[in-house]
């Protein structure tokens, strides 16, 4: 009895030294807090909405060329809705909405939206569906010359509170929050905590309370950014 006392009069305050320790960390060091979150706080399932953006030539048949970067990557497609300047489609594990500008100008330009339905993604099948994306824009790409293109990503959190709210917090400090968002350089995270020194400084992100928001006119970056967030490398 007075051997299980003795360890519990050593025991507790070093328990309660630890907690202490591991608080103090948690909430000052961005290091640890992203140690911790990444070992010990993974998610099991994201919500994406995903939007991409086209400046392309009137001449151009973008369905025609749309449709056969689906075919070249995916087995079955199908066509729910068939206007001349909407189209939806399904396949894969996507379904998504084309709106094809048919304003009448004197550019020689059309814009073309692309909006996916929401998507929910695991941890684990998160490569996967983020491969998928970047082959079927990249094929798209190659067959459109497109003059402009813009990739918008938003990452909802279910379930849980964004893991990099509170690591946003402790970088860069509350007087850089307003209403809960925070646009930065992806080089204040990924640089220093990836390495990822390949990417742009000019390449923002956005940090809400319950979602990441990723923008983007190439979307090999939205890729690598998405992976260092959901997998957090």
């Amino acid at each position: 009895m007075s051997i299980f006392l003795s360890v519990l009069k050593i025991g507790i305050p070093l328990i309660l030294a630890l907690l202490n320790v591991h608080q103090f960390l948690y909430s000052r060091n961005p290091k640890y807090y992203y140690f911790y979150m990444k070992v010990f706080k993974k998610w099991r399932d994201t919500t994406w909405s995903i939007h991409s953006n086209y400046t392309v030539s009137k001449d151009l048949n973008f369905f025609k060329a749309f449709e056969q970067s689906i075919d070249e990557l995916f087995e079955t497609k199908n066509k729910v809705v068939n206007l001349p300047n909407k189209k939806q489609y399904n396949f894969g594990n996507f379904s998504l909405l084309v709106l094809y500008d048919l304003d009448v100008s004197n550019s020689d330009k059309v814009n073309i939206d692309i909006n996916f339905n929401p998507l929910n993604v695991t941890y684990k099948n998160a490569t996967a569906r983020l491969s998928e994306l970047r082959k079927l824009f990249l094929s798209l790409e190659r067959k459109i010359n497109a003059s402009k293109t813009h990739y918008n990503m938003d990452i909802q959190f279910t379930g849980v509170t964004n893991p990099f709210y509170g690591l946003m917090i402790q970088r860069l400090g509350e007087e850089h929050v307003n209403h809960f968002e925070c646009t930065f350089n992806l080089s204040t995270l990924i640089t220093k905590e990836n390495g990822a020194s390949n990417l742009s400084t000019n390449n923002k992100l956005r940090v809400y309370k319950q979602k990441i928001t990723i923008n983007e006119s190439s979307f090999d970056v939205i890729e690598d950014v998405a992976k260092n967030i959901l997998l957090m490398r």
